[in-house]
């Protein structure tokens, strides 16, 4: 997402931004012993999240 002023952002962006942000967190409840190479880490980055940064 590009960045935007506050008043560009949407219900729907809101939403999206929500979502993106639930999604990642269930997921790091869920950490592997192994992450480097895991599908759970892959699957994250999908999401635009590192758990290795």
């Amino acid at each position: 997402m590009a960045p935007s002023r506050k008043v560009d952002l949407t219900d729907s962006d809101y939403a999206h931004m929500r979502k993106v942000i639930g999604y990642i967190k269930r997921h790091l409840a869920q950490r592997p012993h192994e992450v480097e190479h895991s599908h759970w880490r892959y699957s994250l980055m999908n999401w635009g999240h590192d758990p290795l940064k």
